[in-house]
């Protein structure tokens, strides 16, 4: 499969992607360009080819990854491997998105940033469509919004469930870091399957799941609370 390829459908069971997606996740904090980052994304890949169905979604690539690791870890590699650790790092992260068909374009709120919210004109300018969902996690009395009546979000397994509305935009893929700095650091961003409703093109679509982009507290912003900030509320 190449990222130009069939867009893959909706995935029926979340469960298998999770090991690959908090990988992924954990990509996404590491230093550009740095061992940890291709080490966390090759996994994440990896996974992905292995549990999405379908073989147009499994690219054979054990073998090869596994090779590339070797060689990245040999003794007085390390100017080679930084140069392409910087080539590999936007392929892969290409193919990542073509799996599990785009994330980049799909952003799950739950606060502010909903239509007739605060900050809601953060994002009204993208062109796009709102579908109503549910997310696993729970929302806490964290972070630097919550003293304005918007609660953070926590992801996680236990089975409790966060009512969301995804904005589905190819614009987003220019917005990312300006809604990132917009939420600043004691929220992340990050990549987790959300139940779609009315994923089909009429008012009776059929419901399944998608990898979204979501903001998540941080460990710090959970452990206590943020203080008010002298900006608008998230």
């Amino acid at each position: 499969m190449t990222a130009d390829g069939p867009a893959p459908g909706p995935i029926r069971d979340p469960a298998p992607l999770r090991g690959a997606l908090s990988r992924l996740n954990d990509a996404r904090l590491a230093p550009e360009h740095s061992s940890a980052r291709l080490a966390a994304l090759l996994a994440g890949f990896e996974e992905l080819a292995a549990v999405l169905p379908g073989e147009d979604r499994r690219p054979g690539a054990a073998g090869a990854l596994a090779e590339l690791e070797a060689l990245l870890s040999e003794p007085g590699a390390e100017t080679g491997a930084a140069a392409l650790r910087e080539y590999l790092e936007p392929i892969l992260e290409r193919l990542i998105e073509a799996l599990l068909d785009h994330p980049e374009r799909r952003l799950a709120v739950y606060g502010s940033l909903l239509p007739g919210e605060n900050n809601h004109h953060h994002v009204a300018t993208l062109v796009g469509r709102w579908v109503e969902g549910t997310v696993e996690g729970t929302l806490h009395d964290r972070g630097w919004a919550a003293r304005q009546g918007y609660p953070g979000f926590v992801h996680g397994g236990s089975g409790d469930r966060v009512a969301v509305k995804v904005l589905e935009s190819p614009g987003l893929t220019d917005a990312w870091d300006r809604l990132d700095a917009f939420e600043g650091e004691a929220y992340r961003r990050i990549l987790a399957p959300v139940e779609m409703k009315r994923l089909g093109t009429g008012a009776e679509g059929e419901t399944g799941w998608r990898v979204c982009n979501i903001y998540e507290l941080t460990d710090r912003a959970r452990a206590a609370r943020a203080p008010d900030r002298e900006r608008d509320p998230a």
